[in-house]
């Protein structure tokens, strides 16, 4: 089979045979199985281009804080293979089954956004498959820099990621939660401002910022802080949403909370934020027969 980087050449070979047997005139798409689209997709019977094999991480460089990861990897692979050296890419977007290229290509957005910004703005470098069938390395300084800034939001346009080299950052073993309420929305902005400004609420840090609003003159930010022990929350046991208890629901019931770090990412994916109800996965009696490896937004996009 060969290493990492051998896979990866014949991914990438497979990918381009697959380019290149394209007839004048066929559209160009990727041949994956996953949406995470909240619309209907066109079905079709043209043929995809073949990214089976670009679905890997292929290094992590722990003392850079670097990943190179290939473009169609799910976050879901990718956090796995970043937490095991107590790393996370710096911006994780809430769904298991995103993919590093398409949240690139698509843009992306998740609570430590109010940090580091959007996915593309922790790309390295990276290689793309171009409308002439070449695969070329672009960086901020190289010549395909143009490429490079153009890229983000190009939706596919500009062509595809098959290697991306991204930033990463440390990561504690928990995330420590307060969910502050806010019945007035200009004073919810007002407190984003003070946040996004001075990373931190309460004279306490905050690392993530979220937002939910349940009905008029209810909403909520929920800030977020990494600890490395379960005290520093002010709590005594980790919260654990992925059984009966439904995160959403939790952020009017807790002022605080605290979930590994794992749970923390994937806290709106076991019930697709709260979109499981409409297949019944929030009834009592109908959870505990839901096998919990099913509660996941694939499994609900592919009901739909």
């Amino acid at each position: 089979m060969g290493g990492p980087a051998t896979q990866h050449h014949a991914a990438v070979a497979a990918l381009l045979a697959s380019y290149r047997s394209l007839a004048p005139g066929d559209p160009v798409r990727l041949a994956k199985p996953t949406s995470n689209l909240f619309r209907p997709r066109t079905s079709t019977v043209a043929p995809g281009l073949d990214v089976s094999g670009l679905d890997g991480v292929l290094d992590i460089d722990v003392a850079a804080r670097t990943a190179d990861v290939q473009g169609m990897c799910t976050y879901e692979h990718l956090v796995q293979a970043t937490l095991a050296h107590d790393l996370m890419p710096l911006v994780v977007p809430q769904l298991r089954t995103i993919t590093l290229g398409g949240a690139v290509t698509g843009l992306g957005i998740e609570s430590t956004s109010f940090r580091h910004g959007l996915p593309h703005e922790s790309v390295v470098e990276m290689d793309v498959l171009t409308g002439d069938g070449e695969i070329v390395t672009a960086s901020p300084t190289n010549e395909h820099a143009d490429l490079f800034f153009a890229f983000p939001n190009s939706y596919g346009s500009l062509g595809y990621a098959v290697r991306l080299r991204i930033e990463l950052q440390p990561v504690g073993r928990y995330v420590a939660l307060r969910h502050v309420r806010f019945d007035d929305l200009d004073d919810l902005a007002a407190a984003v401002e003070v946040i996004s400004t001075g990373h931190e609420w309460a004279a306490e840090p905050v690392e993530f910022l979220d937002g939910v609003m349940f009905e008029p003159g209810e909403a909520y930010l929920t800030l977020g802080r990494f600890v490395d022990d379960i005290s520093e929350s002010g709590l005594l046991s980790v919260s654990d949403y992925t059984g009966q208890r439904i995160y959403y629901r939790s952020i009017r019931e807790r002022r605080r909370d605290v979930l590994t770090v794992h749970d923390y990412l994937w806290r709106w994916d076991t019930d697709w934020f709260w979109c499981s109800q409409a297949f019944g996965a929030q009834h009592p009696l109908a959870r505990r027969l839901w096998p919990a490896r099913y509660r996941r937004s694939d499994v609900y996009h592919r009901i739909v």
